[in-house]
């Protein structure tokens, strides 16, 4: 059976913050944060791979850009839920794959910043769209990974025969984790995407996927109350419990991302030359263009958001292939590589055939 895309649907917050929402005097004190500075340079304990220099080469590009790449990036307003989004960004999907709410089997949801706690955004999800009572709806988290696990669960369930279509949904609220005064505030966005999966024609679709865990680093970038647990705690806020291991992680992350695509394109027996175009995890300005030669997909068309979006996560390769359509770069037919690292740490890779709806 194939299995393929059906169906794309992104939905954005209006507000839109650049850059100047940063007071100078905010931005100054960036400077001379000592913790969290991952882009400091090479130490006598960093690793002396050739992907973890490549990593310390392109975060030198971006020494002196305190925003590093990011120019704009939408934000949720004070009234406005990830539920809201998601629902918007799931109507869009089933808009655009011609499908009816009764013909969903499959819930996927995944969110940075749920409505509450005990309750999953999924059900809410799933009544605002007239679901049948029939469907699964499951929260599938996975960080920045959630898309590509989420698409690899929807294929195995199709293809056993226990769904027949799959909405899969992805939001990001991180704004609301950040703190002005931290750098990392100036990297992320908010939105949600959403994604319509079931058959397609002979030929295109699914190809392969490879998923790893990574656990030694675990703990690196969290959402908690520094220095007790969550509940303990005020608000919750992102911040990097153990800067040393976050560092590591990030170094790691061009040969974690080499291996796992390779892997996924081994297990479609096809070869980096094959891929048409490649959609990577937009976590920071330069890690889809080092990952994409060091995996020696450079023939590959690919299309980057970060700049204008800000990193949204697990939303983000959604994100991509719905710009990359709307500008020609993603067309009819291309093989497609993809993949996408979390914090945790977690990789995935998917090789699939793009159309055939």
């Amino acid at each position: 059976m194939n299995v393929g895309i059906l169906g794309l649907g992104v939905h954005l917050p209006q507000q839109v913050r650049t850059n100047d929402w940063w007071s100078n005097d905010v931005v100054g004190r960036w400077w001379q944060r000592a913790d969290g500075k991952l882009d400091r340079p090479r130490t006598e304990a960093d690793e002396t791979s050739a992907g973890a220099k490549l990593v310390l080469e392109m975060m030198a590009e971006y020494r002196d850009d305190p925003f590093k790449g990011a120019r704009r990036r939408h934000v949720m307003a004070d009234h406005e839920t990830t539920t809201a989004m998601e629902i918007e960004a799931a109507k869009g999907a089933l808009d655009d794959a011609q499908v009816r709410p009764e013909q969903i089997d499959l819930v996927l949801a995944q969110t940075t910043m749920p409505d509450y706690l005990l309750m999953p955004n999924g059900c809410r999800v799933h009544e605002a769209l007239g679901l049948p009572r029939r469907c699964l709806t499951l929260q599938a988290e996975g960080m920045c990974t959630a898309f590509l696990v989420q698409l690899h669960l929807a294929h195995q369930m199709i293809q056993s025969g226990a769904a027949q279509r799959a909405l899969l949904i992805q939001s990001s609220g991180t704004t609301r984790f950040m703190r002005p005064e931290d750098p990392m505030s100036a990297w992320v966005g908010d939105g949600a995407t959403a994604v319509v999966v079931g058959r397609v024609a002979e030929g295109y679709g699914i190809r392969s996927a490879a998923n790893h865990t990574d656990g030694r680093y675990f703990g690196a970038l969290v959402g908690g109350t520094p220095g007790q647990p969550w509940w303990q705690g005020g608000a919750p806020q992102a911040y990097l419990a153990n800067p040393e291991r976050s560092r590591q992680m990030l170094l790691r992350t061009v040969d974690d991302s080499r291996g796992v695509l390779l892997e996924a394109l081994r297990r479609a027996d096809l070869q980096p030359h094959h891929v048409d175009f490649f959609a990577s995890h937009q976590g920071f300005a330069w890690l889809r263009r080092v990952t994409q030669s060091y995996a020696g997909l450079d023939s590959a068309r690919s299309h980057d958001t970060f700049a204008d979006y800000g990193s949204l996560l697990g939303a983000n390769i959604p994100l991509v292939l719905w710009n990359a359509r709307k500008s020609g770069a993603l067309r009819e037919g291309d093989l497609v590589a993809a993949f996408a690292g979390a914090s945790g740490a977690t990789l995935a890779a998917s090789v699939f055939r793009w159309g055939g709806r």
